[in-house]
């Protein structure tokens, strides 16, 4: 008798534990994916008025991956060439970051349609969605400081096996520089009404390239095919192929 009651204790405690959120972490919620391009979460910072070349221009500031690999832009000048940094995250912090940014509800951006945003992309098991925030809000605020506190040891580069060259055609009478490659001009980009235009450079073509603009800054002409270019190279991410992932 005294057995049976005892195991009918252990079990009812058990199932209390579980119904009663005592489980252990990351028994409920969203599960973030896994997989080194992977993406569980990503936190873009858009101005009002996005330079040449649009969004596909700007890099995200925080992309965290499925293997806890958070890679993000400095703090400080860039120059004429993005540094990236890339961080460790521990599984239980992935799965915060996730659990935090999945709470994160849609606001209205209508009031200020011109207005910097905040674009979050969160990935989990069950897919994807996007998320646009006022850049003021304070959700977008919180979730910002708490990806920045992985990002606070000194940095280690995010070396990227391809980079896309955003460039769009300008007209300046300052002195040009002429473009190291055959060609600049590539794929046309959506969505952009200056004509720009999108390259991933690859290998010795980019070794070329980034070698020609360390002494160049965002505002150096580029000559090529009789015209002249205002050029953005934008690191590719894990989860992207090309300039259609942009």
């Amino acid at each position: 008798m005294h057995r049976g009651r005892a195991a009918a204790l252990l079990a009812l405690l058990a199932t209390t534990a579980t119904v009663g959120g005592c489980a252990t972490p990351g028994d409920s919620g969203p599960r973030p994916p896994t997989g080194t391009d992977s993406l569980v979460l990503r936190l873009s910072e858009l101005p009002g008025m996005l330079p040449p070349g649009g969004a596909a221009a700007v890099p995200p500031r925080f992309s965290l991956f499925g293997d806890g690999r958070l890679i993000s832009v400095p703090t400080g000048p860039a120059g004429g060439w993005p540094r990236l940094r890339e961080d460790p995250v521990p599984p239980d912090g992935v799965r915060e970051l996730l659990r935090r940014a999945a709470a994160v509800p849609e606001r209205a951006t209508a009031n200020d349609p011109d207005g910097p945003v905040v674009r979050v992309v969160i990935g989990s098991t069950d897919g994807q969605r996007t998320v646009t925030l006022p850049r003021a809000d304070p959700a977008a605020t919180r979730l910002g400081e708490s990806l920045a506190r992985y990002a606070a040891r000194p940095p280690v580069p995010y070396r990227p096996n391809a980079v896309a060259i955003v460039a769009t055609p300008v007209d300046t009478p300052e002195p040009a520089r002429p473009w190291p490659l055959p060609a600049l001009a590539g794929e046309p980009l959506a969505g952009t009404a200056a004509g720009s235009t999108c390259l991933v450079l690859y290998g010795a073509d980019l070794d070329a390239v980034q070698r020609a603009a360390a002494t160049a800054d965002a505002a150096t002409p580029w000559r090529s095919g009789g015209r002249l270019w205002q050029v953005t190279p934008r690191p590719l991410l894990p989860d992207e192929a090309g300039c259609a992932d942009l």
